[in-house]
């Protein structure tokens, strides 16, 4: 039974929310308390799950109690809930909170978000990997992205255009940026999948708000070899998305699908980007040598990037996109979505350069393109992929 505590100062929303949920007092262990001081006692006597707060409180608010919350019980998954989101109150939480949900709320919302937080943790083998990924609030962008990005906000002619593409390009940003424009702060009615759109609904000088006032983005302050490391990752991810997006607008694929594939591909490796920007002291205190950590980042960074991107409110398809991009067949949707888009992509995308065209040697699932009727096409996507202009896709 898993436990979760809900945190709010006014008791008549603490009673509205027992009463709400007292359908699940037989799969749930629940404690409602008044203040974020009672919520750090009980967490010390009986660590939970989930933690639910509203954001303004006396005394100790929301942010301050989330943020001790994630110091001290990294695993737990922490939800905002709240009606009120002025900038610093948001950018408080984006660091600290996993997802923000806003009142007035509905008893189904809330109890979905619960249910999906414990379903993504699941697919992770090991307490420790929920405390590493439980312990990430923003993700650190590429050094080069952080410097275009702040020049470009900073300068009179600063456009939309030249701004999606510097934040498209980068991992870490596609995953914050799209973390933030799709929760209930900003309240876009319907899911945002692309970058374009994502900036286009927030506008420069919001961005420019959040970016130089709030300092959504920063930069990895890593070493010269980690930076190098992280560049060939961001290469590969950027390949992967322009290759994805490449093969849907080949097969002619609605627009919106192709739009999933570019994103599920630039974040198909964020599980990677977790791993290379946690120092060899991992969550919890453990220590653990480089090439442990190397060879975590191997076995588990699929997973990993799934629980980060479910835990942040990511659509479904899209965390299942990260969470099978090497064993597509796991798919629950059994024909030429996402997950096929974004698995052939990226093995197209690893062997690019020695111009392998045939499935086995690329390291494709064997059986999935003849099962789908499209083992014919496999050269065809790769001749597009080969096609596209250097500054698309870099080598």
């Amino acid at each position: 039974m898993i436990r979760i505590v809900f945190v709010d100062d006014e008791v008549y929303v603490l009673q509205a929310m027992q009463r709400a949920m007292h359908g699940m007092r037989q799969d749930w262990n629940m404690e409602f308390l008044p203040s974020g001081a009672a919520a750090l006692d009980s967490l010390a006597k009986s660590p939970a799950e989930v933690i639910v707060s509203d954001m303004r409180m006396p005394g100790m608010d929301g942010w301050q109690l989330l943020a001790e919350v994630k110091k001290l019980h990294p695993q737990t998954v922490r939800l905002v809930l709240s009606g009120h989101a002025d900038p610093g109150a948001i950018m408080r939480s984006v660091g600290t909170a996993h997802q923000y949900i806003a009142k007035p709320c509905d008893s189904a919302t809330l109890k979905s978000a619960i249910v999906q937080s414990q379903t993504l943790k699941n697919l992770l083998s090991s307490d420790v990997l929920a405390l590493l990924v439980g312990d990430v609030g923003l993700l650190p962008s590429f050094p080069k992205a952080y410097q275009d990005i702040s020049s470009c906000l900073q300068s009179p002619n600063a456009s939309l255009t030249d701004a999606a593409r510097i934040i498209g390009r980068d991992v870490a940003m596609t995953a914050n940026i799209m973390k933030l424009v799709n929760s209930a702060f900003f309240g876009a009615r319907q899911t945002i999948s692309s970058i374009d759109r994502a900036v286009a609904y927030l506008g420069l000088e919001t961005l420019g708000s959040l970016v130089l006032g709030h300092s959504l983005f920063r930069s990895q302050g890593s070493s010269a070899t980690d930076n190098s490391s992280l560049e060939g990752l961001w290469r590969h991810c950027l390949r992967t998305a322009t290759t994805a997006r490449a093969i849907a607008q080949f097969e002619r694929l609605p627009r919106a699908r192709a739009e999933e594939a570019f994103l599920a591909g630039m974040l198909h490796d964020v599980g990677r980007v977790v791993f290379a920007t946690r120092s060899a002291t991992t969550a919890g205190g453990l220590e653990t040598p480089d090439q442990d950590m190397n060879a975590q980042a191997e076995a588990h960074h699929a997973v990993v990037g799934a629980y980060l991107l479910g835990l942040w409110g990511f659509p479904s398809q899209i965390v299942e996109a990260v969470a099978l991009h090497h064993t597509p067949s796991r798919r629950s949707d059994t024909g030429f979505g996402v997950t096929v888009l974004v698995h052939v992509a990226d093995r197209l995308a690893h062997r690019r350069s020695a111009h392998l065209t045939a499935a086995e040697e690329l390291g494709l699932e064997p059986g999935l393109l003849e099962e789908l009727g499209l083992a014919s096409h496999l050269p065809q996507w790769s001749a597009a992929t080969d096609a596209l202009d250097s500054e698309q896709l870099p080598p």
